[in-house]
């Protein structure tokens, strides 16, 4: 089904994030700034919209299916496939993400600021072809069979341009740690913690983050913890991986806590 663009997406329970403040932006994409051989569901692009300039993400479309198969047994009974492509589509993932973010007042403090999102005429796909090299969208099958004019729009998410690239520090580690904890308190996991979802110590990715209320939650509740923890090992793994001299700790030390003495109770002397 397709969205009724112009209003707040997803249409599902939780957060929404809103359209563009433009009705019918026209972008003019300038390069490609993601890596076309990374292999994810989206480009970015560096564009400009009037005479400010954007990163504009664009999406490929989201095959249900893909997220259909791993559920098992009574799993696949408690979720509709409309409520797994509100969930899991990687372009409702931040439109939900971004959302809440802007309901929580921390919309660019915690992650790169969002202005909303966007539509692209099908037509467009000529322009990426042909500047960019980029020839598939995974546009469902029965879309090819109609008029290029029928065919439903590229969606897409427009963000704040950060050009610099702050070398990954321990003093940077300690920043995204507290931002991920920070949206941990808003219900967001962001689920993809790598230097390359990061720019300027701010997170510019989100599209596998899982916001509540998250259908997996309920499915698994028995594993809830470990599906909110594991961006957490992701981190230290970062960590370890770059040899980073941080402050903090993504987990408590339980053997150091172990130690620890309890505070001896206070005792009441007595009036005589």
């Amino acid at each position: 089904m397709i969205p009724p663009y112009g209003e707040p997406l997803p249409q599902c329970d939780g957060p929404k994030l809103k359209p563009f403040k433009l009705p019918m932006p026209n972008p003019e994409f300038h390069r490609l700034i993601s890596d076309p051989d990374a292999g994810g569901q989206a480009h970015v692009f560096e564009a400009s919209i009037g005479s400010t300039a954007y990163a504009i993400k664009v999406f490929e479309f989201y095959d249900v299916g893909w997220d259909r198969a791993p559920l098992v047994g009574e799993e696949e009974n408690m979720v509709s496939d409309d409520l797994l492509e509100a969930h899991c589509d990687p372009f409702f993932r931040e439109c939900r993400a971004y959302g809440r973010l802007e309901e929580e007042k921390v919309n660019g403090k915690v992650a790169v600021h969002c202005y909303g999102y966007i539509t692209i005429p099908c037509e467009k796909e000529k322009l990426f072809r042909r500047k960019f090299k980029i020839y598939d969208w995974n546009r469902p099958g029965v879309e090819r069979s109609i008029p290029v004019s029928e065919r439903q729009p590229l969606r897409a998410i427009v963000k704040e341009l950060i050009l610099k690239d702050t070398p990954l520090t321990g003093r940077v580690a300690d920043k995204i740690l507290r931002d991920m904890k920070r949206m941990r308190r808003c219900g967001i996991c962001s689920n993809d913690v790598f230097p390359r979802n990061y720019k300027d110590g701010l997170l510019v990715d989100m599209g596998l983050a899982m916001t509540e209320p998250f259908f997996l939650f309920k499915v698994r509740r028995e594993r809830k913890k470990m599906l909110k923890d594991k961006e957490l090992y992701m981190w230290e793994n970062m960590v370890k991986e770059n040899q980073l001299d941080t402050r903090t700790r993504p987990f408590r030390n339980e053997e150091y806590c172990k130690k620890l003495r309890p505070p001896k109770p206070k005792t009441r002397r007595l009036k005589h």
